[in-house]
């Protein structure tokens, strides 16, 4: 998982020997989301919360009906206000789109459905 540093968590060397597999999140799909949790949910979170987010939805997508899958919640936006949640720096820095700059197409498509979903690049066919 990276999101607007490019690098891979320190962890992610000396613990890969366990892990199955990893997904790569873009730093738009994480905005994207965080925004989308903040809107819809009221929830406003951090990068790595909404990293573990779209990845939790992109490995649901590939269940089978019924599977569970567990994530965690585990930073909060107050911590990123000078970046993740900084207009300025996520346009002009790291040259992604703010959410509700895109011709209000963000509000107007009803975040939070499928459909808003696989503009994030996942697809939730079989999720219920």
């Amino acid at each position: 998982a990276r999101c607007l540093d490019d690098a891979l968590p320190s962890t992610f060397d000396r613990q890969s020997k366990i892990i199955d597999d990893a997904l790569f999140v873009t730093d738009q799909q994480a905005v994207d989301m965080a925004h989308l949790l903040l809107r819809r949910e009221g929830l406003f979170v951090g990068s790595s919360t909404a990293i573990n987010l779209v990845g939790a939805l992109a490995v649901a997508s590939t269940m089978p009906p019924g599977s569970n899958v567990v994530t965690v919640v585990c930073d909060g936006g107050q911590r990123h206000v000078g970046r993740f949640w900084n207009r300025d720096f996520v346009v002009k820095e790291r040259r992604l789109v703010w959410p509700g700059d895109r011709d209000n197409t963000v509000e107007d498509a009803g975040i939070g459905t499928k459909n808003d979903l696989n503009s994030l690049g996942i697809n939730l066919k079989g999720v219920q």
